[in-house]
């Protein structure tokens, strides 16, 4: 029995012995390595552009009319402080102020009274440099209620339901190319059980609820359609060989940012019908490279090409 058990213990040493891996060689390889001509099927992971943002467009939001009958003209203000406000939440765009928008609202109504030419006068938002232009419409606006009275109590419901239209104008065009309506409804409600609980009067409140809720059905594409409006600047001065341009940090521009200029944009008016044809761009006159920053949102840049620069020239983002 002793012996059987020997052999056994024999064998299974010889087993084990032929299974064991044999360890790896860490010394050095005396086979050359390939050269990187030689690896064909061995792929480089791209290399990422360099990408520069975009410059913030300047927006302003012009006051929007009340034609509900139940607002009597003072609602279109509401509608166009909550759009004002959820545009600058975006972080995407530079609002411009009550005190520039007053002005570009004077040169509108010069401009409907015939005061100033059609053709003769700068587009719409030109004299402020805005890039694009919101206005609209508080088109519907209403309040319900609904009340029921049971055996130990009652209920009262007050529902404001609004409805906001929107247009967006490209200032360099003064073409609309964004147009839509949003609907949106706020309801309150309160009990009261044997005289106990909440009567609710009037809630001033409901009518910004409701406007807040038309703009969030259309302020993303809004958001989305202005995005795709071409970025321009203006030139403010000319001294040498340093260019001023209307817009600076705030707006995005970085040192080293080259900037195109162009003759300011002419409006060509039809010879027959005297009415507008459309606008044309003015010639390109060089490039300029962003090398200094000043004021709250003005760039000093210097002439990289070309010559022959003016104020009021327009400047557009390099590609």
């Amino acid at each position: 029995m002793k012996t059987k058990l020997f052999l056994v213990g024999i064998l299974f040493v010889f087993v084990a012995a032929g299974c064991a891996t044999t360890p790896p060689v860490t010394g050095p390889s005396t086979r050359g390595s390939t050269p990187a001509a030689e690896m064909g099927n061995v792929q480089r992971a791209p290399t990422a552009p360099i990408m520069t943002q975009k410059p913030k467009l300047r927006v302003a939001v012009v006051k929007f009319t009340d034609r509900s009958a139940y607002g009597k003209g003072r609602l279109g203000g509401a509608a166009q402080d909550i759009l004002t406000t959820e545009l600058a939440r975006s972080g995407k765009f530079i609002m411009i102020t009550r005190q520039d928008l007053d002005l570009l609202q004077d040169e509108q109504d010069l401009a409907l009274s015939g005061v100033v030419k059609a053709g003769t006068g700068a587009r719409s938002g030109e004299i402020i440099g805005v890039n694009a232009i919101v206005t609209g419409a508080v088109s519907q606006f209403g309040v319900k209620q609904k009340s029921a009275t049971y055996l130990l109590g009652a209920s009262k419901t007050q529902t404001a339901e609004a409805t906001v239209d929107v247009r967006l104008v490209d200032a360099s065009t003064g073409q609309i190319i964004f147009a839509e309506s949003g609907t949106g409804v706020h309801e309150t409600s309160s009990t009261e059980v044997l005289g106990i609980g909440g009567r609710t009067g009037y809630d001033e409140t409901m009518e910004g609820k409701a406007f807040r809720a038309a703009v969030a059905k259309f302020i993303d594409n809004l958001i989305q359609r202005m995005e795709t409006i071409e970025w321009t600047g203006r030139v403010a001065s000319v001294e040498g060989s340093e260019v001023t341009v209307n817009a600076g940090r705030r707006t995005g521009l970085v040192a080293g940012d080259r900037l195109q200029v162009f003759g300011e944009v002419r409006e060509v008016i039809d010879p027959e019908t005297k009415m507008p044809l459309g606008r044309r761009q003015g010639p390109k006159k060089g490039d300029i490279e962003i090398v200094d920053f000043f004021g709250e949102d003005a760039s000093i840049g210097k002439i990289v090409s070309g010559g022959g620069f003016a104020v009021n020239d327009v400047v557009r983002f390099g590609r």
